[in-house]
């Protein structure tokens, strides 16, 4: 299971996961990480989301919370079958619940739905390289600029690699940013390093109604040798800071 979800050398092809026991240790790690999953039902374009309240192997059953908007709960108990896709530090994991098999139920005394474990899971490692956390105090911004609007989205970093980041920005955003997008010329503001001007892609954007905050995840386009060598300076400085705190924890 650790080489599941360990740093790989760079990016991999997506693979059928079909190990019982993969699926589920997979299943709890977003269960545990709070991801958010994203929700599409057959035939409808609108997404919602949920998250994973439980999984049980030896009943082979994952529970999921109610949806976001909760017009996807008509359409779970109506019987309409959906696909789930999730981001966990670069991987992407997709699986499908069919026609019929969503259960309406409660748990934990809050309303949620039931489903099969899925037999087959799609796992793909889009991104190989080292990824950084960045303090939510540091406040470290980002800012979105589309070609054709007149329009800056500020957005504040979550981490960073040498590849991309996850940001976060206040409120419901999902609109204003959508994948496969190219936002040029974007602005990142680095400490004691200053401005650098990237271009981006937007790979995922996912609306978090608890912290009511959008995060996104940003692929960096191509990025000029200097300022891809002051994301690398980033990139170690907040992995030095990372294991000296590590470190200072052990005493």
């Amino acid at each position: 299971m650790s080489t599941l979800l360990s740093q790989e050398a760079g990016p991999q092809p997506p693979r059928e996961v079909r190990s019982a026991i993969e699926i589920t240790a997979l299943l709890k790690t977003l269960m545990q990480s709070r991801d958010p999953l994203i929700i599409t039902f057959d035939d409808r374009a609108q997404k919602f989301q949920s998250f994973i309240v439980n999984v049980d192997s030896d009943a082979d059953a994952l529970c999921l919370d109610e949806m976001i908007p909760r017009e996807g709960d008509r359409y779970a108990s109506q019987g309409e079958g959906f696909k789930i896709d999730a981001w966990h530090e670069g991987i992407h994991m997709r699986w499908s619940c069919a026609a019929g098999q969503a259960t309406q139920i409660v748990f934990d005394e809050a309303p949620a739905y039931s489903t099969k474990l899925p037999k087959e899971l799609m796992y793909h490692q889009k991104r190989g390289a080292f990824r950084a956390s960045v303090r939510r105090t540091a406040d470290v911004p980002l800012e979105l600029n589309h070609p054709e609007r007149q329009r800056t989205l500020t957005t504040y970093l979550m981490d960073i690699s040498a590849t991309g980041c996850k940001a976060r920005i206040e409120g419901d955003q999902c609109s204003s940013l959508q994948p496969g997008e190219l936002f040029s010329p974007c602005h990142l503001h680095l400490p004691e390093t200053g401005r650098l001007e990237l271009a981006v892609v937007i790979r995922h954007v996912s609306f978090i109604e608890t912290a009511n905050e959008t995060q996104i995840g940003i692929h960096f386009q191509q990025p000029s040798p200097l300022a891809q060598r002051q994301i690398d300076r980033y990139v170690n400085y907040l992995q030095r800071e990372a294991r000296r705190i590590e470190k200072e924890d052990l005493f």
